[in-house]
């Protein structure tokens, strides 16, 4: 008996070890560079041992080789790095059918707050991009305009309260606060003020999403490296607690909608538009909307998951983007200066207005957020998965399916032979054109995606992002806080988003 226990052991360790030989001669075997893997990490220790942050490392690997496309294993798991700006472009835009699945892996029915269109795939995530892609026309975005703006009244009134302190502020903690009124407004129908209730319950459970927790960590390794783990513990996207909140809220706010008849210009109107009639309806035309009896083309879920997904794409990368593009400004008063002038020119011949076409005005205020998505975009990496095999055009690659795909949108942010001294602050690099310039081979800019995958309310993130600078540039001057004087900002590993460990703190006076 102890020499088949003995028998069968040896046995199991040599096949295992065979296995992962093998596994991890994957590339070698295709004639690709690679990444040396090493278990159980592979190519990502690194993120496991908390060194580095997943976006950080991918982007290490991106200046480790010249090669266009560079083999590497997410656990045991072959993968791949796309370094060069063309295949990006193949993989997202021209032949998107091989690459329609972000490579994410949720169960929508065990956790539905998993059912959004960041998590979707295939004929579901078609048929939902369908749906709300009307929803963020100019038309629509012009609508919700004042509805932005006036989320803007509580910041200013609470940056006033600072700034007559004379104290340093942290700008990411603030504009954390404007993007959740705003996003809670736009997205769920409901008004709050997280200045001055910063203990509000909507802000509790939607931010729960971004804490930098090991368990939120883990989740997102697995929802790469082990799918079939994620499936078999059943991991969740979101806390049941998150998800029976979110849900009750939006069942309140849709049950007083249609009792009453209420029509307001949000985007949680027009997902009551989708659920109760399939479509959004055109630009100027009445968005009301009453309940009927008829078979609803969204479920209490499906509007729960689209707002929560809102949320979570819109909140982030909005107060992130805003802190950064203060913080930049503040690096460089010349150019802060230049985009404080073009507001008041513009306001002027607006009688002091702020409106969609006024802001539209900003080209020069435009071209600093461009920049600051540039040098610090939110998401750090786009991901894929191979759907189809796929043979890369002009080579004998062929990547199987099911091979997942990395790219590192800060690569070619930071790369020499894209942008000329890459790591400067330049917003004139975007005076051009943008649709000549951007998501070319040589000007790649990843900041929203690309292809049909992008972000669907990318304009709407930068026109959020736009009125948050405009607002507090108009009415109050900034400086670095003596933490960021001639000292780089160090990022924090831990974070799913790009975020300073020391915050983003300014000397802020009224003007």
């Amino acid at each position: 008996m102890l020499l088949l226990i003995t028998t069968f052991l040896v046995t199991l360790v040599t096949t295992a070890y065979l296995y992962v030989k093998y596994v991890f001669s994957y590339w070698k075997r295709r004639g690709l560079p690679f990444v040396q893997p090493t278990l159980p990490y592979g190519g990502f220790g690194p993120v496991f041992r908390k060194e580095k942050g997943f976006s950080q490392h991918l982007h290490d690997l991106y200046r480790s080789s010249d090669a266009p496309i560079l083999g590497i294993f997410a656990s045991i798991r072959p993968a791949l790095l796309i370094r060069d700006p063309k295949v990006i472009r193949d993989i997202l835009i021209k032949d998107f059918q091989h690459f329609w699945h972000r490579g994410f892996h949720y169960d929508e029915s065990v956790d539905p707050l998993a059912g959004n269109l960041f998590s979707q795939s295939g004929d579901k995530w078609r048929e939902m991009r369908t749906k709300l892609s009307p929803a963020f026309t100019s038309g629509k975005l012009k609508a919700m305009f004042e509805t932005i703006v006036e989320c803007g009244k509580p910041l200013e009134k609470h940056l006033k309260k600072l700034a007559a302190k004379n104290k340093e502020v942290e700008v990411r903690d603030i504009f954390a606060r404007f993007t959740t009124n705003v996003i809670a407004s736009v997205a769920f129908g409901i008004e709050i003020d997280c200045f001055e209730n910063p203990d509000d319950e909507f802000k509790k459970y939607a931010w729960r999403f971004f804490e930098p927790k090991f368990k939120h960590v883990i989740r997102f390794n697995l929802s790469f490296f082990s799918p079939f783990l994620m499936k078999l513990f059943k991991v969740r996207f979101a806390d049941k607690d998150v998800e029976e909140f979110m849900k009750d809220t939006i069942k309140k706010n849709l049950d007083y909608r249609e009792k009453n008849s209420i029509s307001r210009k949000d985007f949680f109107q027009l997902l009551v538009q989708v659920r109760n009639t399939g479509n959004v309806v055109d630009d100027g035309a009445d968005w009301t909307t009453k309940a009927t009896n008829d078979p609803k083309s969204m479920s209490l879920d499906d509007i729960a998951a689209q707002a929560y997904d809102f949320f979570i794409a819109g909140y982030e990368s909005s107060s992130t983007t805003m802190s950064f593009c203060l913080y930049e400004l503040c690096r460089d008063p010349e150019t802060k200066d230049k985009a404080y002038e073009e507001i008041v020119n513009v306001l002027q011949k607006h009688d002091g207005h702020l409106s969609y076409e006024s802001l539209s005005e900003m080209k020069y205020l435009d071209n600093c957020i461009d920049e600051t998505l540039r040098l610090h975009p939110p998401f750090e990496f786009i991901s894929r998965e191979c759907t189809k095999d796929y043979r890369v055009a002009d080579t004998n690659v062929v990547i199987e399916n099911g091979t997942p795909i990395f790219i590192s949108v800060t690569g070619p942010h930071y790369d020499s032979k894209y942008y000329t001294e890459p790591e400067r602050f330049n917003p004139d690099r975007f005076k051009d054109d943008l649709n000549v310039n951007k998501n070319s081979q040589t000007m790649p800019f990843l900041s929203f995606g690309d292809g049909p995958r992008n972000c669907i309310a990318a304009r709407l993130g930068k026109i959020q992002s736009k009125i948050g600078v405009c607002l507090l540039l108009k009415k109050f001057s900034f400086e670095l806080g003596e933490q960021h004087i001639n000292k780089p900002l160090i990022l924090n590993p831990m974070s799913g988003v790009r975020a300073p460990i020391s915050g983003i703190k300014l000397k802020v006076q009224p003007r």
